[in-house]
């Protein structure tokens, strides 16, 4: 069974490996993680202000954060 710290671990991975996830919520009760999107580049270490803009298919949305993650998961993210 998968646990909310490996959830984490999971995303705290990808991303030293070059993936760049965003968890998003749609205001509706809806979670999708997707990794394709645009954004300007930050110019820096710092944080700043990022404008991004994503393209969610209906079949990335679910009903709650885990299950998101979790298909992220069983995508190969």
């Amino acid at each position: 069974m998968i646990t909310d710290k490996d959830r984490i671990d999971w995303l705290e991975k990808i991303t030293e490996d070059g993936a760049c996830p965003a968890v998003v919520n749609d205001d509706n009760g809806h979670w999708a993680v997707v990794f394709n999107g645009f954004q300007n580049v930050p110019d820096g270490d710092g944080p700043q202000d990022i404008q991004t803009t994503f393209f969610i298919k209906a079949g990335q949305w679910f009903d709650s954060i885990r299950d998101a993650i979790d298909n992220a998961i069983n995508a190969g993210g």
